[in-house]
């Protein structure tokens, strides 16, 4: 069983690295390929990576574990009922019907040969399909375009799910493009931007919200692929 505590300065590159070889190698250690996986930084700047927790400190939200890698059966599950929830929604500005969501992804994936696979794994783990999503730095809709990419792109309304989703596959493909198809990289270079991989040497940059992106993507999309649920 998986237990780590390493020191911040080394924590960033180190969990990064640990997550996406669990991403990349589905059959890795089955204890913790199929388990799930915690991270607590703690007061003295070091970081806990685990996948062993006691029921009071699952609950206890003042521990401060936030939950990194799920479980493949749980994950799945919640995957099916988002978008069972979407399709039984009265809020058709708010929400999107599985086959809605299936059908804009299928058109991006075939105008741009970007997996379908990967396109869901970045909605899910952008704004777990919701169209209306807004973070603190404006990105927006379903693939979190922020307002000069939608433009470039040609996004005229960034929640129509069409066009939110055909520009996030455009840019995918335009990475894809720019770092020879290194996933890592590619996804590194869509959540901070190209301009941060390229500064950083062609590695992902060390920025914590990037570092511990890259791997839930990749987890993400390993587990999408294999089960084909788009």
């Amino acid at each position: 069983m998986l237990s780590m505590k390493i020191t911040f300065q080394h924590a960033i590159e180190s969990l990064s690295s640990f997550l996406i070889m669990v991403s990349l190698t589905p059959f890795f250690v089955p204890s913790i390929a199929q388990a799930d996986i915690y991270m607590q930084q703690d007061t003295s700047e070091q970081i806990v990576l685990t996948n062993l927790l006691t029921d009071s400190e699952r609950t206890n939200l003042r521990v401060g574990y936030e939950l990194l890698i799920e479980n493949d059966i749980r994950l799945l599950s919640k995957s099916d009922n988002t978008l069972a929830m979407h399709n039984h929604s009265n809020d058709s500005n708010n929400s999107l019907s599985r086959q809605q969501v299936s059908e804009a992804v299928a058109d991006a994936s075939a105008q741009t040969s970007i997996d379908p696979a990967l396109i869901h794994a970045v909605i899910r783990v952008e704004s777990n399909y919701n169209t209306r999503a807004v973070s603190q730095r404006g990105a927006q809709g379903l693939m979190q375009l922020m307002p000069s990419t939608a433009k470039r792109f040609n996004v005229t309304n960034p929640y129509d799910p069409a066009q939110n989703v055909l520009a996030g596959a455009q840019y995918l493909r335009e990475l894809h493009t720019l770092f020879n198809g290194n996933m890592p990289l590619i996804l590194a270079a869509y959540n901070a931007g190209p301009k941060a991989v390229s500064k950083y040497h062609m590695r992902i940059p060390p920025f914590m919200e990037t570092r511990l992106y890259v791997p839930k993507v990749l987890d993400v999309y390993r587990r999408i692929r294999a089960e084909r649920i788009y």
